[in-house]
């Protein structure tokens, strides 16, 4: 059961970029995230606004969308599909699957629904609930958790063109087993901030910043910060950096990242790169989002 605990622990730390330490896990698959270091509080027209803040989609301009990604390296193929639909202009209902295939007989796998509301013009809020399925070559298990998020959106005059605050914050992972063994699935809080700005009617500029702390289980408690920015030209072409820094090296060990992304017409391209160092989970690991905005 000891084994077994690991894996359900390492699946329950989706906050802003959980990985990949001895056992498999289930982490954000947005390639835009990934790219600005993990900054996923506050992302904007990313691929999979369902394992980031759900709550923060609701401002985006896009009625619906579809996405796709891979994200994966040499010891493992990790694969997503998310979509949402907005309704009455204030109300949003979001879903997604993931799946996460290893060696001998590993393939997790989990289902997301999620439904957020804008509240007058600068809140949202948003709830997500989530199913995990285990399987190993000599054991599976399930699991049931929830996210519970918020979002603020501010226009700023005076701060450049057309600038924008914006603001998020989210309780993860709030469930636990199905059955037996008495342990408990890790709780997280999450929290963010980001700004972004026109320089010219051309060229924008996105940064952020997001920190979380992982409060239970003792095997992954602690401390995590990631910072980020984009480039934006012309709405169609993106370059991103960032940095994560994580108090756990086996769970979430710290990283840079570079980035990049094409808009055309209704069609998103994103790929993110991680540099982490050697011997941790996240060494030559990759990710690459497609999508379509309707």
């Amino acid at each position: 059961m000891k084994r077994l605990a690991t894996i359900l622990s390492g699946c329950a730390l989706a906050l802003a970029f959980p990985v990949l330490a001895q056992e498999a896990m289930l982490p954000t698959p947005d390639a835009k995230s990934l790219g600005m270091g993990g900054v996923a509080m506050t992302t904007l027209s990313g691929s999979h606004a369902l394992y980031g803040n759900s709550a923060m989609a609701v401002f985006s301009q896009m009625p619906s969308q579809v996405s796709s990604s891979y994200f994966g390296q040499a010891d493992f193929d990790y694969y997503a599909v998310t979509g949402y639909y907005r309704f009455a202009n204030v109300d949003l209902v979001q879903a997604g699957w993931r799946q996460y295939i290893r060696e001998r007989g590993n393939n997790d796998m989990a289902l997301d629904l999620g439904y957020a509301r804008r509240i007058g013009e600068r809140w949202s809020v948003g709830v997500v609930a989530r199913y995990l399925h285990l399987k190993r070559y000599d054991e599976t298990a399930d699991a049931l958790a929830a996210d519970v998020s918020a979002a603020y959106s501010l226009p700023l005059e005076g701060v450049g063109t057309y600038a924008t605050l914006r603001a998020g914050a989210k309780a993860g992972n709030l469930g636990g087993y199905l059955r037996g063994g008495g342990h408990t699935l890790p709780t997280d809080l999450a929290a963010g901030v980001a700004l972004d700005t026109f320089l010219t009617d051309a060229h924008e500029v996105t940064v952020g910043v997001d920190a979380g702390y992982y409060f239970v289980p003792s095997a992954v408690r602690g401390f995590r910060m990631s910072v980020g920015a984009e480039y934006n030209l012309m709405q169609l072409v993106q370059l991103r950096a960032g940095y994560s820094y994580g108090e756990r090296r086996d769970y979430y060990p710290s990283h840079a990242s570079v980035g990049a992304g094409l808009r055309v017409l209704h069609l998103r391209l994103d790929f993110a790169y991680l540099f982490a160092a050697k011997g941790t989970p996240l060494r030559n690991t990759y990710c690459l989002s497609f999508g379509i905005d309707f």
